[in-house]
């Protein structure tokens, strides 16, 4: 009796984790895009209360949404080179001043939008919505703001690497730049949700190591080995499927803080890659 009973009791476990595993598993299935798309519409801080000048632009998506952008010339005249900066999945652009500011101490012009769903720019996040919402930036930077394609430069950190290499590739830009990104979505589900078969759970895929092997410029590539959210090996991975034009910028801290933590070699790689990419952005005149 006592084994029987002990035998139900095992088999009533078993089929209580087999009903949380199933139940767990569809809700990811279904929620992954909450998972991943963290917006915010609350704009805390412009390029001006930094003290920077700076242009506020709206300009439709594919799809008929509109979206919101800054673009904050550099101090170095009207060769600049200028960076198109896709950000990460939380928040909007407004918590990328510092980094804007950065970049345009070292010379750049900076394009910094937000996705649909994000800030001002309206519509939903999606994984086609994002990929299309890179374009319309290169697109209006192109043929509103009359830049030359060949001085623009995607740069993506976190979720905005797929979209920078997706722009890169689509428009066949001189350069790209990923900073602290995935090969793709499963990869990284992979070591935090790894008890499931996430390649047949995913909807969202956003494949950068796709984007970045099709692309046939120049890529930097910059990653941490403190990065705790996407591991340094995918890093690695992207690194190695780029072409024979490909540098590496080994990052330290954590994956929101590399720019800084790294300190000078940040900035020093980012002259280097562009004084080699872009020739008229030599003897530091970037």
């Amino acid at each position: 009796m006592k084994r029987k009973k002990l035998v139900g009791s095992i088999f009533t476990i078993a089929g209580t984790l087999a009903v949380i595993y199933v139940v767990t598993g569809f809700l990811l299935f279904l929620v992954q895009d909450k998972i991943l798309f963290l917006p915010s519409s609350d704009i805390r801080a412009t390029p001006g209360n930094a003290g920077m000048e700076y242009e506020e632009h709206f300009f439709p998506s594919s799809n008929g949404y509109i979206l919101h952008g800054w673009f904050v010339p550099a101090n170095s005249g009207e060769d600049a080179i200028t960076i198109l900066f896709s950000h990460g999945n939380a928040g909007n652009i407004s918590g990328r001043v510092n980094l804007i500011s950065l970049y345009r101490n070292l010379g750049f012009n900076v394009f910094i939008y937000d996705y649909q769903g994000y800030g001002l720019s309206e519509g939903r996040p999606s994984e086609e919505n994002i990929l299309q919402d890179g374009l319309a930036a290169w697109d209006f930077l192109v043929d509103e703001i009359g830049l030359i394609p060949d001085k623009i430069l995607p740069v993506g950190r976190s979720m905005g690497g797929p979209v920078a290499a997706f722009i890169a590739s689509e428009r066949n830009a001189s350069a790209l730049v990923i900073e602290s990104t995935f090969t793709n979505v499963p990869d990284v589900a992979r070591h935090t949700y790894y008890i499931y078969p996430v390649d047949l759970l995913a909807r969202i895929h956003l494949p950068t190591i796709d984007f970045v092997s099709s692309f046939e410029g120049p890529v930097m590539v910059a990653h941490s080995r403190e990065d705790r959210l996407i591991p340094y090996e995918l890093g690695r991975q992207l690194y190695y499927a780029a072409g024979s034009e490909r540098v590496w910028l080994e990052l330290s801290g954590g994956h929101n803080e590399g720019y800084i933590a790294t300190g000078a070699a940040y900035t020093e790689a980012y002259t280097s890659f562009i004084s080699t990419v872009f020739p008229q952005a030599s003897d530091g005149e970037i």
